[in-house]
């Protein structure tokens, strides 16, 4: 059996690479601005590492989350828009459940009106349950992914204000605190969380055949049904697991600031998931995919915010600051500047004598 080699061209060939060299260029950027950038520092009041690396993992974590289901779903060739509308939801049922009636429990204190089992599980059931809709509406009525999880994104933020009916409630109950501002390990609880459902997700596609039938679905779904996948339960089992990861970053994300906003909760998370596949390396078009890339794509995303926070730039150009950035990292993964860089490996590797 012949060993793969591993050369600088086969590198440079890796729209992953390109990812890892960007994050690294920002950070460099950052380092030579202001060098205590990259200080962390222990905190014995809350048992945790602060610096703004200890923040960028921190904060990207609803991201890197939601983008483990978006990663397969865009490996289908398709796509979820209705992933902030169930971060939203989430958040919503959540505080439902641990105030339930503001009028009767009209003060927010520690203490849940109904146990805590169902403040975690009903949020991610019921937020599964949406994803089982977008893959039944996907793959046996046959609507088009965009339109099917717009539906979705325009009605799920409705849903929350339906259960909260239309109020903000605010919880202090020690428990639920945890999840967004707990620690474990010296490191902030979303970190932790984060690193569970990567290394889950992970497993589940890589360590069995999974992964292989999402990629042969996305590349052709009609040879994959006659070799005997069956398309549709794939297409439905990664708009379910979409889903349920954004549930958990809901969570998460009420979690931080112990109440619900329906209107504002995960707005944008959408885009910013898809921008991290992309970034990552999985294309729009469907086939192989990077879960590795994607964490890289997310980490990205939230270096530039916080660049643009931790250095005084006014909030509004955050937006600006990230197209360019990510315009310049998309044009370096383009396959004319890949091939370009890889001619430039080989012909650095032998020496500048070009072979016949």
């Amino acid at each position: 059996m012949k060993k793969k080699q591993f050369s600088l061209s086969n590198i440079m060939q890796s729209k992953i690479t390109w990812a890892v060299i960007a994050e690294l260029l920002i950070l460099l950027v950052c380092f030579i601005i202001r060098p205590d950038f990259f200080s962390i520092k222990y905190q014995p009041a809350t048992g945790m590492l602060y610096g703004s690396l200890i923040d960028i993992l921190n904060r990207s974590s609803e991201i890197t989350i939601i983008a483990m289901g978006m990663t397969l779903v865009i490996a289908l060739a398709g796509t979820d828009l209705s992933v902030g509308s169930l971060v939203a939801l989430s958040g919503a049922l959540a505080l439902k459940f641990l105030r339930w009636d503001v009028l009767v429990y009209n003060t927010p204190g520690d203490y849940t009106v109904k146990p805590f089992i169902l403040v975690i599980l009903v949020p991610l059931a019921v937020c599964t349950l949406m994803g089982l809709f977008n893959g039944f509406m996907i793959s046996r009525i046959g609507m088009q992914p965009i339109i099917a999880t717009l539906i979705l994104m325009v009605c799920g933020r409705g849903i929350a204000q339906i259960v909260t009916n239309g109020k903000q409630f605010t919880t202090l109950y020690s428990p639920f605190r945890v999840i967004g501002q707990g620690s474990l390990f010296f490191l902030p609880m979303p970190i932790i969380i984060t690193a569970v459902v990567v290394l889950c997700v992970s497993l589940f596609v890589r360590k069995t055949a999974f992964g292989t039938m999402v990629e042969s679905v996305g590349i052709n779904p009609s040879a994959s049904r006659l070799s005997g996948i069956n398309s549709r339960k794939i297409v439905m089992i990664c708009f379910m697991l979409t889903a349920f990861l954004s549930a958990i970053s809901g969570l998460i994300t009420a979690s931080r600031v112990m109440s619900n906003d329906s209107n504002n909760f995960g707005i944008n998370f959408e885009m910013d998931a898809i921008l991290a596949v992309v970034i990552g390396g999985t294309s729009m078009s469907g086939g192989k995919f990077s879960l590795a890339g994607t964490v890289v794509g997310s980490i990205i995303i939230r270096t530039i915010v916080t660049f643009v926070y931790y250095f005084g730039i006014v909030s509004e150009a955050t937006m600006a600051f990230k197209a360019m950035i990510i315009i310049l990292i998309i044009v370096l993964q383009s396959e004319p500047v890949r091939k370009r860089m890889s001619k430039l490996g080989r012909k650095k590797a032998t020496g500048g004598v070009q072979h016949a």
